[in-house]
């Protein structure tokens, strides 16, 4: 019986992975990626002939590089068991990794955009309550005219319409301050009920987001 040296088991292994990774034009990292493993370091050890890979690993490999697995193993030197399957592979992995550019450039973008309309909200929510408040302000001087000048609105021809859209100012100044403050309310309940130790950062963020206020 033969005794398989697995140091050049290992060694021929590596050399063709490397080999058939590079004729596929991938990188170790989207190999990694691929394989689900965290980082490229188990690809790496393959590929230097460190550590020879479990064979449902082995087979992955080969049905990501499209290449038989008896090339893997060094039982063959031909890496092409099918030319058209080949070269759909390489086709098939070069989308692959564009549509991950692509995707990643998207995510990036709609995040800019969803940064720029919070924070325009937050100004929208800081300017509705400046009105609110210049409003209620005006409003309370109209009411201390009237009762320094009882007379104000029969002397002072015109004045019904400036005063009916500031007592419909106001209405809307107290219906819109009343919701703020409801949802400040909601938002001190959510942080006095959640606290940093029962979900991560990521979980935590996406809530504030929910709740932006001003």
């Amino acid at each position: 019986m033969k005794i398989v040296d697995t140091n050049a088991l290992a060694r021929t292994i590596g050399a063709r992975l490397r080999a058939a990774r590079l004729a596929a034009r991938m990188t170790a990292l989207s190999v990694a990626d691929q394989l689900g493993y965290k980082g490229q370091t188990q690809v790496s050890l393959a590929e230097n002939g460190e550590r020879i890979p479990p064979l449902p690993v082995l087979m992955r490999y080969a049905r990501l590089y499209v290449v038989p697995l008896d090339f893997l193993c060094g039982l063959i030197d031909d890496p092409i068991a099918d030319a058209t399957e080949t070269n759909q592979g390489v086709i098939a992995n070069a989308i692959s990794e564009a549509m991950q550019e692509q995707f990643a450039c998207l995510v990036n973008s709609v995040s800019e955009q969803a940064s720029i309309t919070i924070a325009g909200y937050n100004q929208d929510r800081r300017d509705l309550q400046v009105v609110c408040s210049a409003g209620l302000q005006a409003y309370a001087a109209l009411k201390r005219v009237r009762e320094l000048s009882p007379e104000f609105d029969e002397d002072w021809r015109g004045t019904a319409k400036l005063v009916r859209y500031l007592e419909c100012l106001v209405a809307t100044a107290d219906a819109t301050s009343e919701r703020l403050e409801r949802e400040r309310r909601m938002r001190e309940m959510v942080d006095n009920e959640l606290s940093f130790g029962e979900m991560d950062g990521k979980m935590r963020k996406h809530i504030v987001r929910l709740t932006v206020g001003a």
